[in-house]
């Protein structure tokens, strides 16, 4: 706590007061009560003078943290409870915010990012995929990594290490890249075609059980040839009578590829072109590699203020909540990180289903209505209840 910059961001101003450091537990609390914040932020970062301006503080390290969060994820649950306000005509719709409002034509529109269990999921398991990475290929040990879920959309992986502390930002950034796949190129990955004459080529590539992103980029391509579907299959290039044998031999591929890549099958028996090729490959790459949309910001900032765990999320009224690695599958952010007890009436107005707990509420629509207190204050944080007296 010592070395740490905290950051309080207040209900009725909406700004940021920052630069203050607590000598103990007992002068932060004090702090709280008296600010009384929306949102409790410390700094990745250590410090010699926590308390003074950005050049005068002494950098001594920081932390390398990643924000895995469901708004950079392309999940296809937000067309239906996500929503956009234009600003100029209040015109209000579901789904991704446009370039400018179908009715007006104004460019300022305001997004209503909203959260539910798909969204959480998705973020789950770009975490699970992220300790992978870091585990396997980076040698980061387990007991390096504390991961919380941050209360709102997604979840925060804290590496504290004392052989990462002192990494530069061009070298978080080569890291971000690693796991983004960024700059990849698949030849360097053992995969390429090898002429064996003038006439004849076959492609080599790497195994399924190769280690870093060799062994990734065989899984993925293993991954579309026995799990996708038909119209998948033919989006990638695949012609109607390449991807009916694909389909029809599937478990014989799973079989026989498990053991030893076909790689050219994919000339041999499937008569793919350059292009189709190259969209196979950079599809199983983006499946393994974590969304090139994370927040690799937070990653490389040295001086970055992150959620502090064990506090509410201003944007829902959720906790900031520590889970343990082990326990991450079975982890539900709508039962651990509740805090809140009794009941609320509300006024609601267009409002998308929102469970708690075992028990589901809504949707709403410009409805009075007596709710569970977490549920209430998850409405009117965001921004669609206000409470009825």
């Amino acid at each position: 706590m010592l070395e740490r910059e905290f950051g309080f961001l207040l209900f009725r101003e909406r700004v940021m007061v920052r630069h203050k450091a607590f000598r103990d537990l007992g002068s932060f609390n004090e702090s709280l009560v008296s600010l009384i914040p929306s949102d409790v932020y410390y700094s990745t970062a250590y410090y010699q003078h926590p308390d003074l301006e950005m050049n005068q503080k002494g950098w001594l390290g920081s932390d390398v943290v990643f924000d895995v969060d469901a708004d950079h994820l392309d999940t296809p649950c937000k067309e239906s409870h996500d929503m956009w306000i234009c600003s100029n005509c209040k015109e209000t719709r579901r789904g991704r915010k446009p370039a400018t409002c179908p009715k007006c034509g104004h460019n300022k529109l305001d997004e209503k990012a909203w959260l539910c269990d798909r969204c959480l999921i998705a973020a789950k398991e770009e975490v699970l995929k992220l300790i992978e990475f870091l585990v396997e290929d980076f040698g980061i040990k387990s007991e390096e990594m504390h991961l919380f879920f941050s209360g709102h959309r997604g979840y925060h992986l804290h590496l504290i290490s004392e052989k990462l502390k002192t990494l530069d930002e061009v070298q978080r950034k080569e890291i971000v890249d690693y796991v983004i796949a960024l700059g990849l190129d698949p030849a360097e990955q053992g995969l390429y075609q090898d002429l064996l004459d003038d006439r004849f080529a076959v492609v080599v590539g790497p195994e399924l059980t190769h280690p870093g992103w060799r062994g990734r980029l065989a899984r993925g391509v293993y991954q579309i040839l026995t799990e996708w579907n038909r119209e998948q299959l033919m989006e990638l290039g695949f012609t109607r009578g390449a991807t009916s044998q694909i389909l029809n031999e599937r478990e014989r591929i799973r079989n026989e590829w498990s053991r030893q890549m076909l790689w050219s099958s994919f000339q041999d028996k499937w008569r793919i072109n350059e292009t189709i090729w190259k969209n196979i490959v950079e599809k199983a790459m983006s499946l393994v590699a974590l969304p090139a949309k994370i927040d690799t910001v937070v990653t490389t900032d040295i001086h970055r203020l992150i959620r502090m765990p064990g506090t509410l999320n201003g944007k829902t009224g959720l906790k900031a909540t520590s889970v343990a690695l082990e326990a991450l599958e079975s982890f539900d952010p709508f039962s651990e990180s509740i805090v809140f007890d009794g009941t609320q009436k509300i006024h609601v107005g267009d409002t998308p289903e929102v469970r708690i707990k075992d028990r589901h509420f809504g949707p709403f629509v410009d409805e009075t209505v007596e709710v569970p207190l977490a549920v209430a204050v998850l409405l009117i944080a965001k921004g669609v209840a206000t409470p009825v007296k």
